[in-house]
């Protein structure tokens, strides 16, 4: 595997596992709104990557890169747009854990996969192996499964699933599939951020709360603007394929959060994740056979 590859792989995985500690630090957080939350992880993404671009002198670099978007109309709406829909992506994966709807979320990063790698396969043309395909076919009877039994999704499973792969489909289409772009994503939405949080008093908020809510505010800061470099990383590193069966790791953590959160789990929902689950055991079967074929290749050559 290539570096820049196995780079992207190890990006994918760290966020993953970040975002599900995000979901959990969210429990400690009752005392403001998940616009106030989104707000501040806005903020933090914003002021956290801009120390990253200082220490890697990549500033004349974004400099060149905002001439070139302001001087094609296109490129800049594209920007408008995808910055509303990655802002509205970190805003409902907030507002999911904080109403009772983390189980809807989970099972929206579970289809997002799905329709990457569909996506992939059929605007990009990366190719799929047969477990791969049947991957995909799981995941597809998961969504039929739980369109016929719940009568379709939930608008945040929904917005997910499709949102995201919009999304990321658009930036690579733009040739915007850019660390640095989804930078200025988030430069966009910071105004608003900044007005949520000054009409919140975060200050007086928190000094009414546990020390653990402190804590858990600016843990949940800093976590969010790593593991979103480190997905956006990884969503330019790897093909649409990839990085959709790696996904499917965030999900399976999103879920446990949701349980250790209180969240019930439905007979409907057991069918969907138990298929969804024989999908993930496809997309693992077929990153490992290639490892095993290596192998045995090597041990040949001894």
């Amino acid at each position: 595997m290539p570096q820049t590859a196995k780079s992207g792989v190890v990006a994918s995985i760290s966020a993953s596992v970040i975002f599900g500690l995000i979901s959990l630090l969210t429990s400690e957080l009752s005392a403001f709104t998940s616009e106030v939350v989104a707000a501040w992880r806005v903020v933090c993404i914003v002021a956290l990557m801009a120390v990253f671009f200082t220490g890697h002198r990549d500033w004349e670099m974004i400099g060149r890169l905002i001439r070139r978007i302001v001087r094609d109309p296109r490129r800049l709406l594209v920007l408008l747009g995808c910055s509303m829909m990655v802002t509205a992506q970190i805003w409902v994966f907030i507002w999911g854990p904080m109403h009772g709807h983390a189980l809807d979320v989970s099972l929206g990063y579970f289809l997002m996969p799905l329709v990457v790698v569909a996506a992939g396969r059929f605007l990009f043309k990366d190719r799929l192996d047969r477990w791969q395909w049947a991957a995909v076919a799981l995941a597809a009877v998961a969504v039929i499964i739980e369109a016929l039994i719940v009568g379709g999704f939930s608008w945040p499973t929904a917005l997910v699933g499709f949102g995201y792969p919009i999304y990321f489909a658009v930036r690579r289409a733009a040739d915007m599939d850019d660390v640095r772009v989804f930078w200025l994503e988030m430069l966009l939405a910071t105004p608003f951020a900044v007005w949520l949080l000054l009409q919140s008093d975060v200050a007086g908020a928190l000094a009414h709360q546990p020390g653990s809510a402190w804590w858990s505010f600016v843990a949940l800061g800093v976590l969010s603007g790593v593991a979103m470099m480190l997905y956006i990383l990884a969503s330019g590193r790897l093909n649409l394929t990839v990085f959709g069966m790696l996904s499917y790791l965030e999900p399976v953590l999103l879920f446990a959060a949701a349980l250790l959160l209180g969240e019930q789990l439905l007979t409907s929902d057991l069918f969907v994740y138990t298929v969804i689950a024989a999908a993930l055991a496809c997309m693992l079967i077929s990153g490992l056979l290639p490892l095993l074929r290596r192998g045995r290749a090597a041990r040949r050559l001894r």
